[in-house]
């Protein structure tokens, strides 16, 4: 660390791509970018004690790709593969989720889709930590081939599924590879985009969603998704090709950019460590063991945390998905030792991240005051969305009477809703170059649609009804969500942004297990208790059949008598909508509490730093390793002066 902080690191006007922002915002758009009295760069309220922080390779290497692609052909063919894996996961999207409840079915343990979900959106939540830290510490590249091995194993084993645990084995392996791909491709975004423009760019990838949504239905109505016990097989084989197919080319252009620019040596323009690490390589101690590195990257990884943090919030929320089916519920000896453990675990994590972690997965210096509020603004955004929604397309299924294709475009309102309104709102944080009172708004909109989805088990069921909650929830969350990202991404510095990503994405996930944890306790103990209240006389209290409606939602849908059937699952569900309107409530307060940031064209709000493409004369690889030449004769220099070499 004493050779760190002996060594001056190039200034970041002098890295690729980046170049000094006026800190009084009086440049080319000053006229456009309102004086901020509230940003934090200027007032010092919500500022940061960054410590001396080494830069990460993944981080260098992105970096580098300014001088490797500039603004010729090349960075277009970077945001066309990125547009064709937005493509790839529009159509999954669309399609696959609304799969699992069939395929759950399939094997009539339509109950495990709770604790399905509650495990995803755990691993969800702990991986992305991890993808972060692969790439940070190898590269994008290898963190996008990482994710997309996974999910096509993981589709490969649900298709294939025998038993309803190979489709929930599938479905977590595959979360794993989509967590990957999906969480790369936003920091790429944060990498390349200045933040007046990173909520816009953010809702363009989004776009495919909307008219894939309306080939949806015609896709899961032409294999039999819903139809055939074996159709819904097909709609996730097809991804086992689509996905590796469209996802080569990013992969493969990122992996060229970064040999050309180690080729050429950019990244001792990126990052005076690499040029440091480059020198020294040549003079010092042999390289280390393959169990030496193996414990490095798992430090550096902060493994033990992970690990530690994924049990424990396993071993809490699980229960909450088992008590109904357990002898005895949360009596159950196994329910209390899992609770118990997971508590144990809880606590543990605490005190691994606080006091022995040495590169933590939640490190102090990202906690400002805006983060936090981005933090909980979306953990309890996706905790009341998941109280209401993990169980609503089951819901609709059994108490409407769509046809596939109609309840397909029914379920993919949200879908367009969120991906359509988030252009607009990235269209505005471009133009007002402001955040906070935007997603204030969209707030309120999304607790209106809460309402009417309340009022759907309430009195008032109508189609139109269906519709608007579905078109506000979506408007709502459709601004919101850009801006959290946008605000969680400029409070910390280009080095965490992967970091800060993570973790806003880890509590969110963590938000939702927690709300699909909740959701599937009171799913799994109401519904058999109010179908037993209302058709048991009906069935003679045959625990067979009843256990065969609620197995199965292609039973319960077409089980008479069908009104009172209704009439349970709407009962059943109507605690969950009226929580998540509550709780909904809860994003907003954290939403008044943010810092209202300037969005200019600086890459974040704490580095007086802004994204700045050169020209192909300046990228050229000759011109390129002059300069790296001069920065690595330097840093030698320097070495030698204090003896390193």
């Amino acid at each position: 660390m004493a050779l760190r902080t002996s060594l001056d690191v190039p200034h970041l006007s002098e890295r690729p791509g980046f170049e000094r922002a006026d800190t009084d915002l009086n440049h080319k758009d000053a006229k456009s970018v309102p004086h901020d009295a509230e940003n934090p760069t200027e007032d010092g309220s919500d500022s940061q004690s960054f410590e001396t922080v080494e830069k990460y390779p993944g981080v260098a290497k992105i970096e580098a790709l300014y001088l490797v692609f500039g603004k010729g052909t090349k960075i277009w063919v970077l945001w066309v593969s990125i547009g064709l894996i937005a493509c790839a996961f529009a159509l999954s999207s669309n399609t696959t989720y609304n799969y699992v409840p069939f395929a759950t079915s399939a094997f009539g343990e339509h109950t495990v889709l709770g604790t399905i979900a509650v495990i995803t959106s755990i691993m969800s939540g702990v991986a992305q930590p991890f993808i972060a830290k692969l790439a940070d510490l190898w590269s994008r590249p290898f963190a996008i081939a990482f994710g997309v091995v996974f999910y096509t194993i993981g589709y490969i084993v649900v298709a294939s599924s025998r038993n309803v645990a190979d489709v929930a084995a599938g479905q977590i392996i595959y979360t794993l590879g989509n967590t990957a791909l999906s969480f790369v491709q936003t920091i790429l975004l944060g990498d390349i985009t200045s933040l007046q423009y990173r909520g816009l760019v953010n809702g363009l990838v989004s776009l495919p969603y909307i008219p894939f949504a309306f080939v949806a239905g015609n896709i899961a109505d032409g294999i039999g998704a819903y139809t055939t016990t074996d159709g819904w097989r097909w709609g996730f084989g097809m991804f086992c090709i689509i996905m590796p197919a469209v996802v080569t080319p990013a992969v493969l252009i990122l992996f060229w950019a970064d040999h050309r620019a180690k080729k050429v040596g950019a990244l001792s323009l990126a990052s005076s460590s690499y040029a440091r690490e480059r020198i020294l390589s040549k003079t010092q101690a042999p390289k280390k063991s393959i169990t030496a590195i193996l414990l490095d990257y798992a430090r550096k990884i902060d493994a033990v945390g992970l690990l530690l943090l994924g049990f424990a919030f396993g071993c809490i929320l699980t229960p909450f998905t088992l008590s109904s089916t357990a002898i005895g519920g949360y009596a159950n000896p196994s329910m209390i030792a899992l609770l118990v453990v997971g508590g144990i675990l809880f606590i543990a994590t605490i005190v691994w991240e606080w006091k022995f972690a040495s590169h933590p997965i939640m490190p102090l210096r990202i906690f400002n005051r805006t983060f936090i509020c981005a933090v909980g603004i979306d953990f309890m955004y996706y905790f009341s969305g998941y109280l209401s929604d993990a169980y609503w397309s089951s819901w609709l299924w059994v108490a409407r009477d769509y046809d596939s294709k109609n309840y397909t475009y029914i379920l993919n309102i949200l879908t367009v809703g969120l991906c359509g309104f988030a252009v607009p709102a990235g269209l505005i944080q471009r133009y007002t170059h402001r955040f906070k009172y935007l997603q204030i708004s969209g707030l309120c909109f999304r607790i209106l649609g809460m309402g009417l989805n309340y009022l759907l088990v309430a009195g008032n069921g109508g189609n139109a009804v269906v519709v608007c909650s579905r078109v506000f929830i979506s408007l709502g969350g459709g601004i919101s969500v850009i801006s959290s990202q946008v605000a969680s991404q400029a409070s910390v510095t280009h080095n965490d942004m992967a970091l800060a990503a993570s973790i806003l994405a880890l509590w969110t996930s963590i938000g939702g297990a927690i709300g699909s944890a909740i959701a599937a306790s009171v799913w799994n103990r109401r519904v058999p208790m109010l179908l037993e209240k209302y058709v048991g006389d009906y069935y003679e209290h045959n625990a067979t059949a009843l256990a065969e409606i609620f197995g199965s939602i292609y039973v319960a849908r077409a089980a008479e008598p069908r009104a009172l059937i209704v009439q349970a699952y709407d009962e059943a569900i109507k605690p969950l909508y009226l929580a998540a309107l509550i709780t909904s409530f809860v994003s907003l307060i954290f939403g008044f509490c943010t810092k209202n940031y300037v969005l200019d064209d600086r890459h974040n709000a704490v580095e007086d730093t802004k994204i700045n493409m050169r020209s192909e004369e300046e990228t050229a690889p000759e011109v390129v390793a002059a300069k790296a030449r001069e920065v690595e004769a330097k840093v030698a220099e320097k070495l030698h002066a204090q003896g390193q070499l």
